[in-house]
């Protein structure tokens, strides 16, 4: 059987991703982990990604809450060269 970690290595799913779907649907960690596969799969769902991300950043630059801030914009900056953001018609 394979494990949430094994899982992530194998779809190449970084935690930080993860944790973006999982704060922003309040998901668990392996429901989380299967809807972040999902949207990795299509374009819209890279581009929700995005999006989740975007606003998981605007709402801790709100809150001035700079080392969560400085944190998420790091791990975006991984997953927008990963997964580029998609373009939408």
């Amino acid at each position: 059987m394979l494990s949430i970690i094994d899982l992530r290595d194998f779809i190449d799913l970084d935690n930080e991703t993860v944790q973006i779907v999982n704060e922003t649907t309040q998901l668990s960690d392996a429901q989380a982990t299967a809807l972040a596969r999902e949207l990795l799969r299509t374009e819209r769902g890279i581009h929700t990604l995005h999006e989740m991300f975007r606003e998981q950043i605007a709402q801790a630059a709100e809150s001035h809450d700079i080392f969560r801030e400085r944190d998420l914009r790091k791990a975006y900056t991984y997953f927008a060269r990963k997964y580029p953001m998609p373009r939408m018609l």
